[in-house]
Protein backbone atom coordinates (compact mmCIF):
# COMPACT_ATOMS: atom_id res chain seq x y z
CA UNK A 1 0.00 0.00 0.00
CA UNK A 2 3.10 2.49 0.53
CA UNK A 3 4.08 1.71 -3.04
CA UNK A 4 0.93 3.29 -3.97
CA UNK A 5 0.86 6.47 -2.18
CA UNK A 6 4.31 7.37 -3.25
CA UNK A 7 3.47 6.90 -6.43
CA UNK A 8 0.30 9.54 -6.32
CA UNK A 9 2.91 11.49 -4.67
CA UNK A 10 5.04 11.77 -7.01
CA UNK A 11 2.60 12.40 -9.88
CA UNK A 12 0.97 15.37 -7.77
CA UNK A 13 5.00 16.74 -7.78
CA UNK A 14 5.34 16.53 -11.85
CA UNK A 15 1.58 18.23 -11.97
CA UNK A 16 0.77 21.79 -10.27
CA UNK A 17 -3.13 21.89 -9.10
CA UNK A 18 -5.50 23.89 -10.92
CA UNK A 19 -6.41 27.44 -9.66
CA UNK A 20 -10.18 28.22 -9.66
CA UNK A 21 -10.45 29.86 -12.44
CA UNK A 22 -9.11 27.10 -14.90
CA UNK A 23 -11.35 24.79 -12.93
CA UNK A 24 -14.68 27.11 -13.82
CA UNK A 25 -13.67 26.85 -17.53
CA UNK A 26 -13.45 23.08 -17.09
CA UNK A 27 -16.98 23.05 -15.82
CA UNK A 28 -18.66 25.41 -17.70
CA UNK A 29 -17.39 22.76 -20.81
CA UNK A 30 -18.64 19.44 -18.34
CA UNK A 31 -21.94 19.98 -19.62
CA UNK A 32 -21.12 20.27 -23.58
CA UNK A 33 -18.71 17.33 -23.23
CA UNK A 34 -21.51 14.98 -21.50
CA UNK A 35 -23.60 15.98 -24.11
CA UNK A 36 -21.19 15.18 -27.38
CA UNK A 37 -20.20 11.92 -28.76
CA UNK A 38 -16.90 10.72 -31.19
CA UNK A 39 -15.38 13.61 -32.99
CA UNK A 40 -17.85 16.44 -30.99
CA UNK A 41 -16.20 15.38 -27.92
CA UNK A 42 -13.00 16.35 -29.55
CA UNK A 43 -13.72 19.72 -30.84
CA UNK A 44 -15.35 20.43 -26.71
CA UNK A 45 -12.16 19.25 -25.33
CA UNK A 46 -9.78 21.02 -27.65
CA UNK A 47 -11.91 24.27 -26.85
CA UNK A 48 -12.43 23.81 -22.94
CA UNK A 49 -8.20 22.82 -22.69
CA UNK A 50 -7.50 26.36 -25.00
CA UNK A 51 -9.86 28.08 -22.87
CA UNK A 52 -8.37 26.86 -19.46
CA UNK A 53 -4.98 27.46 -20.72
CA UNK A 54 -5.81 30.87 -21.08
CA UNK A 55 -6.34 31.18 -17.25
CA UNK A 56 -3.33 29.14 -16.15
CA UNK A 57 -0.74 31.81 -13.93
CA UNK A 58 2.53 32.58 -16.14
CA UNK A 59 5.80 30.81 -15.32
CA UNK A 60 8.60 32.91 -14.33
CA UNK A 61 11.84 32.26 -16.75
CA UNK A 62 13.67 30.12 -14.09
CA UNK A 63 10.87 27.65 -14.07
CA UNK A 64 10.84 27.37 -17.66
CA UNK A 65 14.06 27.54 -18.36
CA UNK A 66 13.88 24.00 -16.53
CA UNK A 67 11.16 22.98 -18.00
CA UNK A 68 12.58 23.16 -21.41
CA UNK A 69 14.45 20.88 -23.41
CA UNK A 70 17.35 21.61 -25.98
CA UNK A 71 16.69 19.14 -29.03
CA UNK A 72 19.52 21.52 -30.91
CA UNK A 73 22.32 19.64 -28.72
CA UNK A 74 24.70 17.60 -29.88
CA UNK A 75 25.52 14.30 -28.10
CA UNK A 76 28.59 13.87 -26.39
CA UNK A 77 30.94 13.19 -29.08
CA UNK A 78 33.10 10.04 -28.94
CA UNK A 79 36.77 10.07 -27.56
CA UNK A 80 39.13 10.81 -30.23
CA UNK A 81 41.59 8.69 -29.99
CA UNK A 82 40.01 5.07 -29.54
CA UNK A 83 43.01 2.85 -27.90
CA UNK A 84 40.16 0.23 -26.75
CA UNK A 85 39.44 -0.69 -30.58
CA UNK A 86 39.92 -4.64 -31.91
CA UNK A 87 43.53 -4.54 -33.19
CA UNK A 88 43.55 -6.44 -36.83
CA UNK A 89 47.02 -7.16 -38.00
CA UNK A 90 46.38 -4.72 -40.63
CA UNK A 91 45.81 -2.17 -38.69
CA UNK A 92 49.11 -3.27 -36.65
CA UNK A 93 50.95 -3.13 -40.14
CA UNK A 94 49.49 0.67 -41.16
CA UNK A 95 50.54 1.90 -37.03
CA UNK A 96 54.14 0.37 -37.24
CA UNK A 97 55.20 1.36 -40.34
CA UNK A 98 52.90 4.45 -40.99
CA UNK A 99 56.23 7.22 -41.76
CA UNK A 100 57.31 4.42 -44.39
CA UNK A 101 53.58 4.41 -46.43
CA UNK A 102 53.13 8.44 -46.07
CA UNK A 103 57.03 8.30 -47.36
CA UNK A 104 56.40 6.18 -50.36
CA UNK A 105 52.80 8.26 -51.27
CA UNK A 106 54.53 11.63 -50.95
CA UNK A 107 57.49 9.73 -53.62
CA UNK A 108 55.13 8.32 -56.12
CA UNK A 109 52.32 10.61 -55.61
CA UNK A 110 53.60 14.44 -54.42
CA UNK A 111 50.99 14.20 -52.10
CA UNK A 112 52.22 15.84 -48.42
CA UNK A 113 51.02 13.96 -45.24
CA UNK A 114 48.44 16.83 -44.02
CA UNK A 115 47.01 17.20 -47.57
CA UNK A 116 43.16 16.54 -48.04
CA UNK A 117 44.14 14.58 -51.59
CA UNK A 118 46.35 12.12 -48.69
CA UNK A 119 43.52 9.80 -48.12
CA UNK A 120 42.69 9.41 -52.07
CA UNK A 121 45.39 6.85 -51.71
CA UNK A 122 46.48 6.43 -48.44
CA UNK A 123 43.98 2.98 -48.23
CA UNK A 124 45.13 2.15 -51.91
CA UNK A 125 48.77 2.25 -50.80
CA UNK A 126 48.02 0.55 -47.19
CA UNK A 127 46.48 -2.68 -49.13
CA UNK A 128 49.14 -2.84 -51.58
CA UNK A 129 51.94 -2.64 -48.28
CA UNK A 130 49.84 -5.18 -46.48
CA UNK A 131 49.73 -7.72 -49.87
CA UNK A 132 53.50 -7.31 -50.18
CA UNK A 133 53.75 -8.88 -46.34
CA UNK A 134 55.49 -11.81 -46.17
CA UNK A 135 53.83 -14.84 -44.02
CA UNK A 136 56.35 -14.13 -41.69
CA UNK A 137 55.26 -10.57 -41.59
CA UNK A 138 52.22 -10.97 -41.58
CA UNK A 139 52.36 -13.73 -38.68
CA UNK A 140 54.49 -11.21 -36.54
CA UNK A 141 51.65 -8.26 -36.84
CA UNK A 142 48.88 -11.02 -36.26
CA UNK A 143 50.79 -11.87 -32.95
CA UNK A 144 50.99 -8.24 -31.97
CA UNK A 145 47.74 -7.64 -33.06
CA UNK A 146 47.09 -10.51 -30.35
CA UNK A 147 49.07 -9.10 -27.81
CA UNK A 148 48.13 -5.10 -28.25
CA UNK A 149 44.17 -6.53 -28.19
CA UNK A 150 45.02 -8.51 -24.82
CA UNK A 151 47.71 -6.41 -22.84
CA UNK A 152 46.86 -2.82 -24.52
CA UNK A 153 48.91 -0.69 -26.82
CA UNK A 154 52.61 -0.15 -26.15
CA UNK A 155 52.66 3.44 -24.84
CA UNK A 156 55.24 4.61 -27.88
CA UNK A 157 52.30 3.96 -29.70
CA UNK A 158 49.74 5.85 -27.49
CA UNK A 159 52.09 8.75 -27.21
CA UNK A 160 52.37 8.87 -31.62
CA UNK A 161 48.29 8.52 -31.82
CA UNK A 162 47.95 10.93 -29.10
CA UNK A 163 50.38 13.64 -30.70
CA UNK A 164 48.65 13.33 -34.24
CA UNK A 165 45.13 13.77 -32.85
CA UNK A 166 45.96 16.33 -29.99
CA UNK A 167 46.44 18.51 -33.19
CA UNK A 168 43.18 18.34 -34.45
CA UNK A 169 41.51 18.72 -31.07
CA UNK A 170 43.45 21.84 -30.31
Amino acid sequence: MSGNNLESEEEVQKHLPLNREEVAVLESHLEKWDNALGKDRNKVWKDATMEARLKTPKMDAAKLRSRKTNHGEKKDAKAPINLGRKWTYQMVVGTLWKKELLKKIEDETGVKAGEKDMMKHYSKYLGEMVKSLTEVEVEEATEQAVEWNKQGVPPDVQADTARRKSEDIL
